[in-house]
């Protein structure tokens, strides 16, 4: 009988939907939407309503073909497994790596009940900003789920926000991604960093009841514009921030994109770069910002940094912190 030891690495995505298909696109807005209505007032009736228009406007839009978020989570899942294969601890472990989503199919909880025999579960919130729809929605489904003697065998992976390995991580690929456009350090050269969006206050002008990743959001944002903006191997002399708000049930954060967009517009810029800093990887909500800031600033030239995606530099990070996971389950040093 083997000995190895088998270890499941689920990587808990948001999931967006591969198509314009009108019903693919209904399943991922209903199964959003009835994510958030665990933690805020979103009656059925609205959530099929907003559900139907949201999959209509994207059937009916020609420019919108399907998004690439969930191809590149399977292949961040790759990226992780080949770094997991190269140091499987002498054969010791068996690592069975998993893309898996909240709002799309393979669902994360299919993933976590199809490998709970595992010896051991590594679950990744496959987002910079902790809040309760990211790794929340993780921690409430093993707290119903799970026995506390089963959790010993369950790590959740988060807190990027605030890991400076990340931010280096963030600044690197910034820096990398810009060592080819041969333009000097300028402020005619934007460098405009984008971050999911939140409510700050609800309709009513109170806070939030849930928790929404507010100020990791804004503490993020402020580390890797500081860790930027001391950095002479880019050319970006204005480091900006907006956020990618959906405008509904209150206040959102602030500058907004089309805020932040209409400050450029006076600023006398004339190329900008967008990195999506609080996205894992590219999506809806991050492919189709360029040409809307090109309608928005005719005059500049405006180029995409992508995201982290599945960039060796992302999967070695990812493994490191996996290895600290593993090595807590097993009781022993990994690899």
């Amino acid at each position: 009988m083997s000995d190895d030891k088998k270890i499941a690495i689920i990587l808990a995505a948001h999931g967006e939907a591969e198509t314009s298909r009108f019903i693919e696109n209904y399943r991922v807005s209903r199964r959003t939407l009835e994510h958030a209505a665990a933690v805020m007032a979103v009656p059925p009736v609205l959530q099929v309503g907003i559900s139907l228009f949201s999959a209509l406007k994207k059937k009916l839009n020609p420019e919108r073909k399907g998004s690439p978020h969930n191809r590149i989570a399977r292949e961040q899942a790759q990226g992780l497994q080949h770094y997991l294969g190269k140091h499987s601890g002498n054969g010791r472990i068996v690592f069975d790596v998993h893309a898996a989503f909240s709002a799309s199919d393979p669902s994360f909880e299919e993933a976590i009940e199809a490998t709970k025999h595992h010896d051991g579960q590594v679950l990744l919130s496959m987002s910079p900003v902790d809040n309760d729809l990211t790794c929340g929605q993780l921690c409430r489904y093993l707290a119903r789920t799970r026995r506390p003697d089963d959790l010993s065998r369950v790590k959740v992976i988060s807190r990027f926000w605030c890991d400076a390995a990340f931010h280096q991580l963030c600044a690197a690929h910034v820096v990398a991604a810009s060592a080819d456009t041969r333009l000097g350090r300028s402020e005619r050269h934007a460098l405009l960093l984008l971050f999911h969006g939140t409510l700050v206050t609800d309709g009513s002008g109170e806070p939030p009841a849930f928790h929404t990743g507010l100020d990791e959001t804004v503490t993020f944002a402020a580390r890797l514009t500081e860790l930027l903006g001391s950095d002479i191997r880019h050319p970006y002399g204005r480091i900006m921030t907006a956020y990618l708000n959906h405008d509904v049930g209150g206040e959102w954060t602030r500058p907004s994109f089309e805020e932040t967009a209409a400050l450029l517009a006076d600023s006398g810029v004339s190329n900008v770069a967008l990195f999506a800093a609080g996205y894992f990887a590219d999506g809806n909500e991050t492919v189709y910002r360029e040409q809307e800031l090109r309608r928005m600033l005719p005059a500049c030239t405006i180029t995409t940094i992508p995201c982290l995606n599945a960039s060796p530099a992302f999967s070695g990070y990812l493994y490191e912190r996996v290895a600290v996971a593993v090595s807590q389950i097993m009781s022993t040093p990994f690899p």
